[in-house]
């Protein structure tokens, strides 16, 4: 991963679990319980889909992990060099927490690896997405955060109105995101998608997709998403996923080149 191990000849197998302490990573059987990132959700984190011992964006995330410890007030720490040639696919997470201490301490972190084997996917069926109306208080910066019960909620109230997504307003009435995922417009002839501002996660996928679209980062409210033509939405998981229906209003889908190139630059790379 760029890094060399530290203290160690051979790579970690990329099946289990790790955490960095005193600068060499083990196995990782528990989380200390007085770390604020388990009592309060307090951390970041990075999701990389691995694909046939591939880790797709892999710079792409450190970059966005690294800048995350530094609004937290910490460096990255070395990371892990994994052994890719020993998994298939799966979801390499990456956490800082912010350590024991009080609410209120100084980050005084630990860091932590994950791999769970998974289907990654280039493509999946279009999806049904709703817009949810609980506002959703967003972390500012773009941060990916441990902190995922209002994207649970806003999930799991999804499935059960027969959606695969729900879309996220700020309290403000500003567009942030899908619950597990980014979003991007089609609006007129132009791709939009929330500005970091509003809430939006900063995802390497998210990028990629902006600088093949030419999507404009910009505040979207509600009443501009009963205007949209088409619908797409971004993760590590899956990619470019198509939206074929919002709030039961039937969309257009015009993504099948860009779907198709993720592949090509991505996913088959």
């Amino acid at each position: 991963m760029n890094h060399p191990p530290q203290n160690r000849d051979e790579r970690l197998s990329t099946i289990g679990s790790w955490k960095l302490a005193d600068g060499v990573w083990e196995a990782a059987r528990s989380v200390d319980l007085t770390d604020r990132g388990f009592r309060y959700g307090m951390s970041v984190f990075e999701t990389v889909a691995v694909v046939d011992s591939r880790p797709l964006l892999l710079a792409e995330h450190l970059k966005r992990l690294a800048r995350a410890a530094a609004d937290c007030g910490a460096d990255l720490p070395m990371m892990p060099d994994f052994d890719f040639t020993q998994t298939g696919s799966g979801l390499l997470r990456f956490y800082l927490t912010f350590g024991s201490g009080k609410p209120t301490a100084p980050f005084n972190g630990n860091a932590y690896a994950l791999f769970e084997p998974a289907e990654v996917a280039w493509k999946l069926p279009d999806a049904r997405v709703m817009t949810c109306a609980a506002p959703y208080l967003p972390r500012p910066g773009g941060w990916k955060t441990g902190n995922y019960w209002q994207n649970i909620d806003a999930h799991a109230t999804a499935q059960r109105a027969g959606c695969d997504e729900a879309l996220l307003f700020n309290p403000a009435g500003m567009l942030v995101s899908a619950s597990m995922a980014n979003v991007f417009l089609k609006i007129g002839t132009n791709w939009f998608t929330p500005a970091l501002a509003s809430g939006a996660r900063d995802g390497a996928v998210r990028a990629w997709a902006m600088a093949h679209t030419g999507a404009e980062e910009t505040v979207i409210e509600i009443e501009q998403i009963h205007q949209a033509k088409a619908c797409f939405l971004t993760n590590s998981r899956y990619g470019v996923r198509s939206v074929a229906e919002l709030d039961g209003r039937p969309l257009e889908n015009p993504i099948a080149p860009l779907q198709q190139k993720y592949r090509n630059e991505i996913f088959d790379a």
